[in-house]
């Protein structure tokens, strides 16, 4: 597979990291105000989502399926060219006009692209019925709620045009495309494109656990978007469908962390055993944030943490920068995008994670401080931009890895001699 295509993806990772340093900065410094601070904030969020995460998604599934794709790898390559070309020219028309009409257009089309990528994956996968079942399950779902959560977008012209930009109903739609992409879309093609990996070096997993898992976590994941709405008072009903989500995504997450542990020597004994601390931080974080979703079925708990700036952006980051980006770390390292014996490597992924540390207990402490104390924690701002800065210096490694040939470290996988 072509190298260009991942140095894109990481342009984007970059990008996003870039643009969080600058917004952090506007809290500490005037000098740095030159373009208004919701620009940037639809710049960054959209180049993180629509820019790193999606590609990211392509690259990875590219690289599992390159051999197999024949015919197919010239329409790939421009899938991933054009998604990188538009993507930019949305960053900047974002960054010069924020949400407005270049930049909505230009969303648009990328849409447009969610729906090429779609189908091309599903030729595909129509052609190779030997990647396993499992993995073609969480894929076919990830691609049903990519499909839903577009919907959200669409939406949003239909309320605007009403003049409902400031309605409940606004946010309702930027929610709902929100959860039915980090909770529906990224997360089960991670896991599909998971199980695949594994598959790809014999290793077989517990299928009735994971597909009953799948099924659980997809029917939870339609009642579980009421979590995100329940700042809006829907009753009685609204907590019983959030309970219904929270509790069956839980027990979904459960089962996977259950059958990753499960095959953890097998996974130990095919991959090095820095990827497989990776991994195991991943399924820690997945569990950690479904118990997290559980605090928002109590409605008083609920209002105030929606209120609180800190502890939303929190969850957000965890599940992004933490759950997500370090799943896509490690799926980059089990198919050898990036190569864990290099130093810059694994320097990289230890900043960054150092980085997202001090990010996370910053945003909950603060959070909490203000719900307990009415006010944030001291040097809140300072920390969070040096956290910012380091989370930047960590990518800034690992894409350096790139462009450099020596190995530093020595594999440290269990396989026999």
């Amino acid at each position: 597979m072509p190298k260009h295509m991942l140095h894109i993806s990481l342009f984007f990772l970059l990008l996003t990291a870039s643009t969080g340093v600058w917004m952090r900065l506007y809290t500490v410094s005037n000098s740095v105000h030159i373009i208004p601070y919701d620009h940037l904030l639809h710049g960054h969020s959209h180049a993180a989502i629509l820019g790193w995460t999606f590609l990211a998604m392509l690259i990875i599934f590219f690289k599992l399926s390159w051999d197999e794709l024949d015919n197919m790898q010239q329409e790939a390559k421009l899938l991933i060219l054009s998604t990188g070309i538009l993507t930019f020219i949305m960053f900047i028309a974002f960054l010069v006009e924020g949400y407005a009409l270049y930049s909505i257009i230009l969303s648009t089309v990328h849409i447009l692209i969610e729906y090429w990528a779609i189908i091309f994956i599903l030729r595909f996968l129509k052609k190779k019925p030997s990647i396993p079942f499992a993995s073609r399950l969480f894929m076919k779902g990830a691609f049903l709620t990519l499909f839903i959560s577009s919907l959200g977008p669409w939406s949003l012209g239909v309320i605007a045009s009403q003049q409902l930009q400031k309605s409940d109903l606004f946010d309702m739609a930027i929610y709902f495309y929100l959860h039915f992409q980090y909770n529906g879309w990224l997360t089960l093609m991670l896991i599909g494109m998971f199980i695949y990996a594994l598959s790809k070096k014999g290793i077989q997993i517990q299928k009735n656990i994971v597909i009953y898992s799948f099924w659980t976590y997809t029917i939870s994941l339609f009642p579980g978007y009421f979590l995100s709405i329940l700042w809006y008072d829907f009753g009685k009903i609204g907590i019983i469908l959030g309970m219904i989500g929270a509790f069956g995504q839980l027990i979904s997450v459960m089962l996977l962390c259950y059958t990753f542990f499960k095959n953890k020597i097998t996974i130990q004994f095919h991959f090095s055993n820095r990827n497989h601390s990776l991994l195991k931080i991943v399924f820690i974080l997945f569990f950690c944030k479904s118990i997290l979703e559980l605090f928002l079925l109590y409605s008083p708990l609920a209002n105030l943490i929606y209120e609180t700036r800190n502890l939303v952006i929190g969850y957000l980051h965890l599940v992004l920068l933490g759950f997500i980006t370090l799943f896509i770390f490690a799926l980059y390292q089990m198919e050898t995008l990036i190569d864990d014996t290099k130093l810059f490597v694994n320097v990289g992924i230890l900043i960054f994670l150092i980085g997202f540390g001090i990010n996370e207990i910053i945003l909950f402490l603060s959070g909490l401080s203000q719900l307990i104390l009415d006010k944030p924690i001291l040097f809140q701002n300072h920390l969070l931009t040096i956290a910012s800065g380091l989370l930047t210096f960590g990518i800034l490694f690992i894409w350096c890895s790139l462009f450099t040939r020596q190995k530093k470290i020595v594999s440290t996988t269990n396989k026999n001699p």
